[in-house]
């Protein structure tokens, strides 16, 4: 991937006003580098800049060095705000990379040999491509550009979760996707000229119940602590 590079300086007013006058008459957008032990550092980057790296595929899940007082600030890309009604840019939020700290991106899903699915071409399945992005916990100097997934021997009506895919070295999931577990993709059945929703319903169905009664007890249990909690301080 190539070395993303962006070319910054430091922001010395603050406001809307500011902002404003940043944006429609200075051609720059204000923008946030924050995270690490350091304090958050308002800066502004030339339109022209941006625009450079803007449309790269990978600009969120790569390391970006910015130029910033003469210093090199290695960020990550967190957010670009838009104009509601405008094609213009309002703002960005760029995370500091701690060294020796794992961050957290988000990459997408890729589908590998959908030509070749078993599901598809000897069962006539469809593939229904679910989560097409996910978060990973990764080093900065080893974020994937993408998380793969091999379609040939999956078959109809059969899955692929989170589970099946692990890790390695590199990277990881987080904990709280990593129990929910999500479906990536499917492979779904044709009944009577239709798609067959049936079997994922019901599945989405049984998990929903499965969560709506881990919830209820959740707040069973909370409620009961309340209750003891009054009584004691009563």
């Amino acid at each position: 991937m190539e070395s993303l590079k962006l070319k910054a300086e430091v922001r010395e007013k603050i406001g809307g006003l500011s902002s404003k006058t940043a944006i429609y008459k200075e051609n720059k957008i204000p923008g946030i580098i924050y995270g690490g032990k350091d304090e958050p550092q308002p800066i502004l980057v030339k339109k022209n800049e941006l625009l450079k790296i803007i449309n790269n595929e990978g600009l969120f899940n790569s390391v970006v060095e910015v130029e910033l007082n003469g210093k090199a600030v290695n960020v990550l890309f967190k957010e670009v705000q838009k104009h509601p009604a405008k094609n213009i840019f309002t703002h960005i939020d760029l995370q500091r990379v701690v060294e020796g700290t794992k961050v957290n991106v988000v990459v997408p899903v890729v589908l590998k040999n959908q030509d070749k699915c078993f599901g598809v071409k000897i069962e006539g399945g469809v593939i229904n491509h679910v989560l097409k992005e996910v978060s990973v916990l990764s080093s900065p100097d080893s974020i994937p550009e993408s998380i793969e997934v091999d379609m040939e021997e999956i078959k109809s009506k059969e899955k692929v979760r989170l589970s099946s895919l692990g890790g390695n070295e590199s990277y990881n999931f987080p904990s709280s996707l990593k129990n929910q577990d999500p479906v990536l993709v499917s492979v779904l059945t044709a009944k009577g000229g239709t798609l067959d929703f049936e079997d994922e319903e019901a599945d989405d169905v049984a998990e929903g119940a499965d969560g709506e009664g881990t919830e209820s007890s959740d707040e069973n249990s909370s409620e009961e602590n309340n209750s003891d909690n009054s009584e004691g301080k009563s």
